[in-house]
């Protein structure tokens, strides 16, 4: 049994090591009626390299229209505009904002963004929804706009619901520092009750 339990703290220093030496993150992504670009790590003093691409959404191909039927909602409906219930009605919580805005501070913060560029044009097509989570998107926009070398435009779209993105730019991390500050923001009191909430909702 001694054995077993060296062996395991030798793999866990050993793991918690591994997790302590920096990631660089390259990403390049821009979505407009589609979604592109790329995202390149850079670990362990350059040994440990690789890419991830995000693909053009492939556009569904014209099907022949069916003999009349009687209308049916289709699947999946019903549970997407149950979560977008609930989603709305998170933002109405201060407490849950003030929450999420905490969590993006500390992680932009952790991450150490270099050459940050962002362009979002954002909209839930109801302006009192987009008027809610604009308090959370401006006070980030807000602080992003200090991040050194960081050009951050963030536009909030109160007619109609879109959401366009154009970003790149370069972030150095801590895997460790990210992991902690994400799993103390995931089992916070406020995020479990959000997510019973949630779950309560759609059930």
């Amino acid at each position: 049994m001694a054995s077993v339990a060296l062996t395991l703290g030798a793999l866990l220093a050993l793991l918690v090591a591994l997790l302590a030496v920096p990631l660089t993150v390259v990403f390049s992504i821009h979505r407009m009626e589609e979604t592109e670009g790329y995202v390149r790590f850079r670990w362990l003093f350059g040994l440990v390299r690789f890419q991830l691409r995000i693909p053009r959404a492939a556009k569904a191909r014209p099907r022949p229209t069916p003999a009349p039927k009687k209308k049916a909602k289709p699947p999946g409906r019903t549970r997407k505009k149950s979560n977008a219930r609930g989603i709305v009605s998170l933002l109405r919580q201060s407490a849950f904002r003030r929450r999420v805005c905490k969590f993006i501070r500390d992680i932009l913060t952790a991450t150490h963004a270099r050459d940050l560029f962002l362009r979002l044009r954002i909209g839930l097509g109801d302006p009192a929804d987009t008027g809610r989570l604009w308090a959370i998107i401006g006070p980030v926009a807000g602080l992003a706009q200090n991040l050194r070398s960081a050009t951050v435009r963030i536009e909030p779209e109160f007619i109609d619901p879109v959401f366009e993105v154009e970003t790149h730019g370069r972030f150095r991390l801590v895997p460790i520092q990210v992991i902690a500050l994400t799993a103390a923001f995931m089992l916070s009191p406020t995020m479990l009750r959000a997510w019973w909430r949630l779950r309560r909702g759609n059930g």
